[in-house]
């Protein structure tokens, strides 16, 4: 990797010490990643790639190597997978016990079926062994001790969850939080009541069509947010799609009736809450929503002669390090302009986030050598207008059930 100094514009970056960097040869890292690693602490990153780190796309492949040389010695990044006798299949850090049949037997179907099986993966494995789950798509900022995990393990710490507040997103309602940045101690009952909500959906079903109309997913509603992002046509599809969200609404609204446990006590008490909005998707928010201009600015040149587009694209990777703790590279779903996520798996845009020579190469080399001087602010729990729901994880309330 090619050595960069600061941009002269970047007035909130610092260096991060070569010392607190895991800064080995590439194939080392590799070779390390594709071992089985016995789990010694709770700092684990948990990402899933169903066909392993060898079929991941470029821009993700990126990505993970550099959360190891980002976060040095302290973590261990595992990238889980599906492959038979691999040594990071996912049966070797969880019982098969944790997932419905069709996940056992390789019944899943329909188009999102490898997203599926990463939403029925993340949970049990932060359960049983805790730590940070990330999508393989989250270029990450900000360390994430700084992020998440002092907060969560600091003496006397009331938190046990870390989560990632994208109001708006998903439901209206302030604090839907995206499964795909979270943390959580080992052991944690949040973790454990939403995913047995989460499996007990595919209880004979084989892919997410019709979720929107099974009574657990009706106890808190549909991802009624997305309407304001022109998908009114898809909105059943994508709540369908983003199921697992909403059961986590349910799961911080839920008071179990068979054991007296309190989501929404949890929620206010035991949740560390980050912005997520401004700190994830800030790079599709300056663009416009349109992954080809987000390409377009990686791409440039280090040495474009139309110092125009040099500034812009220099003024872009700058703002990305020094105002949001990750970059998520998604994929657009629900159709319209394409998003990043959709471009880097295409040929002539695999590299685009990182090409060498272009400032999506300094932007990578920051990603791992540079911090923002901010600090991470903690979001206080907000009044809801959401009823108690009187149920249990995985059997849904009635009418009557619901607190008045």
């Amino acid at each position: 990797m090619a050595r960069f100094a600061l941009p002269q514009s970047a007035t909130s970056l610092r260096v991060v010490p070569e010392s607190q960097l895991d800064l080995r040869p590439e194939a080392e890292i590799v070779a390390e990643l594709q071992r089985f690693r016995p789990i010694t602490s709770e700092k684990n990153v948990w990402c899933f790639w169903d066909k392993g780190l060898d079929r991941m796309y470029p821009s993700y492949h990126c990505t993970v190597l550099n959360w190891v040389r980002k976060l040095g010695s302290s973590w261990t990044v595992r990238i889980v997978d599906l492959i038979e006798d691999s040594p990071n299949n996912v049966y070797n850090y969880v019982s098969r016990d944790w997932f419905p049949d069709c996940f056992v037997n390789r019944k899943m179907d329909g188009q999102h079926a490898a997203q599926h099986a990463a939403d029925l993966v993340r949970l049990p494995l932060l359960y049983e062994h805790g730590g940070v789950w990330m999508d393989v798509g989250n270029m990450l900022h900000t360390h994430l001790d700084q992020l998440f995990w002092n907060a969560l393990t600091a003496p006397d710490s009331p938190y046990e969850m870390a989560v990632w507040i994208i109001t708006g997103q998903i439901r209206k309602q302030w604090g839907s939080f995206g499964n795909y940045m979270m943390a959580a101690r080992r052991g944690c009952l949040f973790i454990r009541n939403w995913h047995s909500s989460y499996k007990e959906l595919w209880r004979a079903h084989t892919n997410c069509t019709g979720f929107h109309k099974l009574p657990l997913v009706q106890d808190i509603g549909i991802a009624e947010g997305m309407a304001d992002w022109e998908f009114k046509d898809k909105i059943f599809e994508m709540s369908d799609y983003v199921a697992q969200m909403l059961l986590g609404d349910r799961t911080k609204n839920l008071l179990d009736v068979s054991t007296g446990w309190s989501g929404r006590e949890f929620w206010e008490n035991k949740v560390f809450m980050v912005e997520g909005i401004f700190n994830g998707i800030l790079g599709a928010i300056r663009t416009e929503y349109d992954g080809r201009k987000q390409a377009e600015l990686f791409t440039t040149p280090l040495d474009e002669p139309d110092e125009n587009k040099r500034q812009a694209a220099e003024a872009f990777i700058v703002e990305m390090l020094e105002k949001s703790h990750m970059y998520k590279v998604y994929h657009n779903s629900a159709g319209g302009l394409p998003a990043l996520g959709d471009l880097v798996k295409k040929d002539g845009f695999k590299d685009a986030d990182h090409r060498p020579g272009t400032f999506g190469e300094l932007y990578r080399y920051g990603t791992v050598h540079w911090e923002s001087t901010r600090e991470v602010e903690r979001l206080v729990p907000q009044p809801t207008d959401d009823k108690l729901i009187l149920a249990t994880p995985t059997t849904p309330a009635t009418v009557e059930g619901h607190e008045r």
